[in-house]
């Protein structure tokens, strides 16, 4: 497939996001019965891709977690973060996407829990074969008040010199390209809960 390029591109939109967020979409109810499916079920240490292999690596992250695939228990919740995604990137993003097929429960919990700086998007050779397609939007849903935790902040690096904190809130939903550079900042004290999940598409077109 050759590409023709035009000296002359109309824009058709002249926004691109670092991030969004998204209130209120489940009740406080639904925040409950999510919190309390994904606990009853357990988390262990994180792990993370590290140098072509599963390991767990402290000066990456410290936290606990425990993946979930769709099953008659969670498919509501599954539909759920479905509707939020197609919603968002419809909206905001209009990504060429396909379907996710697990969210990830994290728990971070006490002082120095943490997950450094990373990218979300596997990039170089020797890719997994679950991510041959890309990671091509993130989401993270807080499943913890503010008021549970202090630190833990929810970091994007837009360069060295810049980092956006984006605010947080119960039932808050966080949605941003999978390749930026974002943490979640050391906790001092206290847990926080999140469900993260990343959906695929082809390459980027």
């Amino acid at each position: 497939m050759s590409t023709k390029l035009t000296l002359r591109a109309n824009n058709v939109s002249r926004v691109h996001y670092p991030y969004i967020t998204w209130d209120d979409f489940l009740t406080s109810e639904e925040i409950s019965s999510i919190i309390s499916y994904c606990d009853s079920a357990g988390v262990s240490p994180a792990t993370v891709f590290v140098n072509d292999s599963n390991g767990v690596s402290d000066t990456i992250r410290k936290s606990d977690a425990m993946l979930h695939s769709p099953n008659d228990n969670n498919l509501w919740i599954f539909e759920k973060l479905k509707s939020i995604a197609e919603f968002i990137n419809d909206d905001f993003f209009r990504y060429d996407l396909t379907g996710f097929e697990f969210f990830q429960y994290a728990v971070y919990d006490g002082a120095g829990s943490n997950y450094n700086f990373h990218m979300d998007m596997a990039m170089g050779e020797n890719i997994p074969e679950h991510l041959h397609q890309a990671r091509k939007l993130s989401f993270s849903l807080v499943l913890s008040d503010t008021s549970e935790y202090q630190g833990g902040e929810f970091e994007i690096k837009m360069s060295e010199q810049s980092t956006l904190t984006v605010p947080q809130q119960l039932g808050r939903v966080i949605a941003f390209p999978s390749f930026m550079l974002h943490r979640v900042a050391p906790l001092k004290s206290g847990k926080r809960k999140s469900i993260v999940f990343w959906v695929l598409g082809p390459k980027f077109k």
